[in-house]
């Protein structure tokens, strides 16, 4: 009878003995008397802990499952997407392309190419200021990145989520932020009014893994004139540096990386592990 209330308390689990089977086992024991009540709540707490193990289980490791089904990166989708090819060059030329392929659970403000190639795009103010890409992305003029991490927003928003005059802190650091402008009637049609232009939607919602993508029509500046805009150095910069001179810590955890059969694989295991965990506990 001690044997059986021992596994009955300390691991009902593998038991095989129910507080019936211990009443019926010593019966003939006056002391046994004492023990049914005391069994079943003991075997009540056992199954809510059970279920709190499940609960921290799933939790724990469904969200890897689904995160490492994810084959891609924003900087991979970016160069796939024929829209974004220039968007992609300057993100190379300015020593951008390590932080976008880690940044995930982010909304990016992508220009598209006739933003920077256009009549009004980018690379013509640069040349009406007698400057090229290379001027503005060189070490300590860098102000390319500055211009890019102006068109990143930390966690992930859907064009819907977005609310008429919300004011949106950038990557390029919280005095440098963007303003929604919303019009829904007769169509939906969002912008973002930045310090120095205006960009308005012209694809929204694109979904980049755990991160948001909306296609504009123009880039993004952070100040009125091109000198005013900081220039952007290395992680890691002396105090004193400028603002924009640091690049945000991207929220979340790294993108993962490898074909999608290799994640999928891993995810397939980890989802298969959660429910064996979980067979287990509920036996």
């Amino acid at each position: 009878m001690e044997f059986c209330l021992f596994r009955l308390v300390f691991a009902p689990q593998i038991s095989n003995c129910s507080c019936f089977d211990l009443i019926q086992e010593c019966d003939t024991d006056l002391s046994c008397a004492l023990f049914p009540r005391l069994s079943r709540l003991t075997m009540a707490l056992s199954s809510v802990s059970r279920c709190l193990v499940l609960v921290l289980v799933m939790l724990a490791v469904v969200p890897q499952a689904y995160a490492q089904n994810c084959n891609t990166t924003l900087l991979a989708a970016v160069k796939a997407d024929p829209r974004l090819q220039q968007l992609a060059a300057v993100i190379e030329a300015a020593g951008l392309a390590d932080t976008v392929e880690r940044l995930v659970n982010v909304t990016v403000i992508a220009p598209d190419n006739n933003a920077f190639n256009g009549t009004n795009g980018l690379l013509s103010l640069l040349r009406q200021n007698n400057l090229n890409l290379t001027d503005v992305t060189a070490p300590g003029q860098n102000r390319a990145a500055s211009i890019l991490l102006y068109h990143i927003i930390a966690g992930p928003a859907r064009a819907a989520d977005l609310k008429n005059n919300q004011v949106l802190t950038t990557f390029l650091g919280p005095n440098y932020t963007l303003r929604v402008n919303k019009q829904t009637a007769p169509t939906l049609i969002v912008s973002f009014v930045g310090t120095g232009s205006n960009a308005t939607v012209t694809a929204a919602d694109v979904p980049v893994c755990s991160s948001i993508v909306h296609v504009v029509n123009n880039v993004l500046l952070p100040a009125t004139n091109l000198t005013a805009i900081p220039a952007y150095t290395a992680p890691g910069a002396a105090p004193g540096s400028p603002p924009g001179s640091m690049v945000p810590t991207p929220p979340g955890s790294q993108a993962p990386s490898g074909s999608g059969a290799s994640s999928l694989s891993v995810g397939s295991m980890a989802f298969a592990l959660s429910v064996a965990v979980a067979a287990v506990l509920m036996n």
